[in-house]
C-alpha cells in the first residue's frame, strides 16, 4: 500500500476533474512488478503486508484487486486521517515488542476506511461513472446480436471500457444497486425467455446459442432467477 503527496502527474493513476491533488493511494499485488518516473520530490509511506497475513486475519477487500490507475484520491480531511492511521501502524512496528495481532488491527481499520473513501470517491464522481453504466447497460443490451453462441461476461465487459473487473463491478454496484454479474443474468434470462418461445428449438438448443457448455448449468441458472426450470416455463406459455 502506497500513500504519496506532492506527486504532479496524477493522470495515469486515474486522476479525473472530480478529484481533489492533495494526496492518493493505491495498492500493488504481490509479485506484481510496477516502476514509474517523476519530475518533482514526493513524500509518503509505503506498507508491505504479507498476502499470508491477510488470509490467517480473514482480511479482503474487493479493492485488492483494483489496477494502479484505479487509485484512491483522497479528500484533505480523508489524507489527514490516512496519515494518522499509517503512522499507527509504523509507530507499533517500531516497537520491540510489537503486536502482531494490533498490528494487522491496525492494517484492518486502515482497509476499512480506505473502503469508505472509494465509496465517497464513487459518489463524488457519479457524473462521469454514470456514463460508464449506461455504455455498459447499452452494449450488454446489444451483446447477443454482436457476439451469438457466446456467453457474456464481467471480465468482457470491464475490459472494453478500460477498467479492472473489480473497480467495474463495484462501480456498477455502487451506481445501480445491483453487480455487473447480477446484471449480466437478468440480460441472459430475458434473452432466455424469448428463444423459449420458439418451440421449434430444444432447451438444449437454447442453451448453446446462449453460450452454455453445458445446458445444466443454463437449467440451474434459469430455476435460481424464475423459479422454475426451462421447460416448466415453457409449460406456461
Amino acid at each position: 500500500m502506497a500513500f504519496k503527496r506532492n506527486v504532479t502527474d496524477l493522470h495515469w493513476f486515474g486522476n479525473t476533474e472530480f478529484d481533489t491533488k492533495s494526496g492518493f493511494m493505491y495498492l500493488i499485488q504481490a509479485n506484481q512488478a510496477f516502476h514509474w518516473n517523476v519530475d518533482s520530490p514526493w513524500s509518503g509511506y509505503h506498507i508491505l503486508i504479507s498476502p499470508l497475513l491477510l488470509q490467517e486475519n480473514q482480511i479482503g477487500f474487493s479493492f485488492f484487486n483494483y489496477e494502479i490507475r484505479e487509485a484512491l484520491f483522497l479528500t484533505e480531511n480523508e489524507q489527514l486521517r490516512i496519515e494518522t492511521l499509517f503512522e499507527q501502524v509504523y509507530n507499533e512496528y517500531q516497537k520491540d515488542d510489537y503486536s502482531m495481532d494490533l498490528l494487522m488491527a491496525y492494517c484492518n481499520l486502515f482497509l476499512t476506511y480506505v473502503q469508505k473513501c472509494y465509496e465517497r470517491q464513487f459518489k463524488t464522481r457519479e457524473p462521469l461513472y454514470n456514463k460508464i453504466v449506461v455504455a455498459f447497460k447499452k452494449e450488454l443490451n446489444n451483446y447477443y446480436l454482436e457476439h451469438p453462441k457466446q456467453l457474456p461476461s464481467v471480465n468482457y465487459f470491464a475490459d472494453n471500457l478500460h477498467l479492472s473487473s473489480n473497480y467495474f463491478s463495484d462501480l456498477i454496484k455502487y451506481n445501480t444497486g445491483k453487480t455487473a454479474l447480477e446484471l449480466i443474468h437478468e440480460k441472459i434470462i430475458s434473452e432466455a425467455k424469448n428463444q423459449l418461445k420458439n418451440m421449434d428449438k430444444s432447451i438444449s438448443e437454447v442453451a448453446h446459442a446462449l453460450g452454455f457448455d453445458y445446458p445444466t448449468y443454463f437449467t440451474r441458472l434459469f430455476r435460481k432467477h424464475v423459479g422454475c426450470t426451462p421447460s416448466q416455463y415453457r409449460e406456461k406459455l
